[in-house]
C-alpha cells in the first residue's frame, strides 16, 4: 500500500517522506496482506506467504520434460510420456510447475474471481525459471491463447494475455494476436477425456493476421495445460501462417491419472 506518488515523491521534504513510510507501515500493521493461495496472513511487502512461497520454490525445482511439460523422476531423465516426440507442432513447453497447490488456488483466483495481479506475479515466477530465459532469448514474439469476446467480457481480461504482457514488459518481446476465438467454447476444466476436449475446441480458433508470425519465433502462452488439446488446436490454426517455430509457456501442467499429453 504506497501514501505517496512516485512522480513527485522527490520533491517531497525529508520528514514528509518519513511520516509517508510511517503511514505505510501503520496501514500494513492494521491492515496486512493476505496470501491469495492460502488465505494466511503475509509479511508486508510479500505476495505470499513463506509456506506458499517455497511451496512454490520447490514446485519449480521439480524436473520437467522440455519437450512436453511433464514432470520427470529426475533432470534430463528420458520422457515416459512423450518419448522425447513432445507435442505435436511444438518444439517445446516449459512450465513453471505442477497444477498443484499452491500453484492451483493462485490459478483458480486468476480465472474465477477477477484477482488479475496473481497473472503478473506468476509471469514473474516464470520469469525467474533459467529456463524460461532461455526460451525468450529466441522470441520474435508472445501469441496468449486467445479467449472468447463473451468470456472476456464477464472475466474482464484475457489471463493468458495478462501473463504475457508482463513477460513482454520485462523482454521486450512483443505481444501478438494474430489469432481470435471465434466459438464460445464449454471450458476445458468441465471435460475429463481428451476426445471431449479435442471435440470442444474444433475450429475454435481463426488465425486473424499471419503477417504478425509469419517466419518468426513464436511463443503460446497459457495459464493450465492439461491434455495439450487447447496447444494443438491452435497451432492448427496458425499454421497457414508458417511460423518458423512453435513453443509454449504455460503457468502450470495438470498431471491426472498419468495419462499423456499426445
Amino acid at each position: 500500500m504506497s501514501w505517496r506518488g512516485d512522480n513527485f515523491d522527490h520533491h517531497l521534504p525529508a520528514w514528509v517522506k518519513s511520516l509517508g513510510g510511517w503511514l505505510n507501515d501503520v496501514a500494513d500493521f492494521c491492515y496486512p496482506g493476505i496470501c491469495p493461495a492460502c488465505r494466511a496472513v503475509c509479511e508486508s511487502g510479500h505476495e505470499l506467504c513463506p509456506d506458499c512461497d517455497e511451496q512454490i520454490a520447490a514446485l519449480a525445482q521439480n524436473p520437467a520434460c522440455f519437450m512436453c511439460g511433464l514432470s520427470l523422476s529426475y533432470a534430463n531423465a528420458p520422457c515416459p510420456n512423450c518419448a522425447g516426440r513432445g507435442v505435436a507442432h511444438y518444439e517445446r513447453i516449459i512450465r513453471l510447475g505442477k497444477f498443484d497447490d499452491p500453484i492451483r488456488p493462485l490459478i483458480h483466483q486468476l480465472k474465477f474471481h477477477r484477482v488479475s495481479n496473481v497473472g503478473e506475479f506468476l509471469a514473474e515466477r516464470l520469469l525467474a525459471q533459467d529456463h524460461v530465459q532461455s526460451l525468450l532469448i529466441e522470441a520474435d514474439c508472445l501469441l496468449p491463447v486467445p479467449l472468447h469476446g463473451l468470456r472476456h467480457f464477464s472475466r474482464g481480461y484475457n489471463q493468458a494475455e495478462v501473463i504475457a504482457r508482463r513477460i513482454s514488459r520485462a523482454t521486450d518481446v512483443p505481444v501478438v494476436q494474430a489469432a481470435a476465438r471465434v466459438r464460445d467454447t464449454h471450458p476445458q476444466s468441465h471435460l475429463h477425456s481428451r476426445a471431449e476436449r479435442m471435440a470442444n475446441l474444433r475450429d475454435a480458433f481463426e488465425l486473424r493476421d499471419e503477417k504478425q508470425i509469419k517466419g518468426r519465433h513464436v511463443i503460446v502462452v497459457d495459464d493450465v495445460m492439461t491434455t495439450g488439446a487447447t496447444l494443438r488446436t491452435l497451432a492448427r490454426a496458425l499454421r497457414p501462417a508458417k511460423p518458423a517455430s512453435l513453443s509454449a509457456l504455460v503457468v502450470a501442467v495438470a498431471e491426472r491419472d498419468g495419462r499423456p499429453v499426445k
